[in-house]
């Protein structure tokens, strides 16, 4: 489950954004920017750490582990919502899919985890063309043991129950978590979700 030091941290994030008065001068509100990556350190497996392993089924229906992905470098993995209900999501995808030989000239695999079951996201696959890896973990089993569930949808008839929030993990080939790529809107009354990190800035950082 996600980690209680980031609910909090979220909750009191949300609380002041709520309740500062209007007409408080800029330089007094908190900074987004660091408010993000302060709740990135907490989110997911530490830099450095070693990652969760796992085998899923991709959009094929083929059992992929991360030593499948991982290019000489390692792998990235995009945690995302859904390909099928979740517009922002698949636009992103698609921007991987056209940067794709771009992550495997800089030496890492990629690969985009949702919960989607793996005949959606063939759908998905199909309907936009896509061949870079995508991954089903359906129960969020995956996604609990990264510690990266969205921990707004609790209740469990909600179609986003089960969701990561939207977050880039760089994995090197040895296991240990390299970069979290965390788009620095991920706090807010919006909560982010449609501000995704750029392909050009991860691709420049991990290069």
């Amino acid at each position: 489950m996600i980690t209680r030091i980031f609910v909090r941290k979220l909750a009191c994030a949300l609380a002041v954004s709520l309740s500062a008065p209007v007409g408080i001068a800029a330089a007094a509100d908190p900074d987004p920017v660091a408010l993000s990556r302060e709740a990135a350190a907490e989110f997911g497996p530490a830099i450095g750490a070693r990652a969760p392993d796992f085998a899923l089924p991709d959009a094929h229906g083929e059992t992929r582990t991360l030593a499948d992905i991982a290019g000489p470098n390692g792998a990235v993995i995009y945690f995302n919502r859904s390909l099928d209900w979740c517009p922002i999501c698949l636009v992103q995808t698609i921007e991987l899919q056209a940067a794709a030989e771009a992550f495997e000239a800089a030496g890492w695999g990629l690969a985009v985890l949702t919960y989607d079951s793996p005949d959606a996201l063939a759908r998905a696959a199909d309907r936009r063309e896509l061949t870079l890896t995508l991954l089903s973990d359906e129960d969020s089993a995956v996604i609990d043991a990264f510690d990266v569930r969205d921990p707004i949808y609790a209740d469990p008839r909600h179609r986003a129950h089960g969701v990561p929030y939207p977050v880039a993990i760089a994995i090197r080939r040895n296991g240990i978590v390299a970069a979290k790529f965390w788009h620095e809107g991920g706090l807010g009354a919006e909560r982010g979700f449609s501000v995704r990190v750029s392909t050009e800035d991860v691709l420049a950082a991990l290069n």
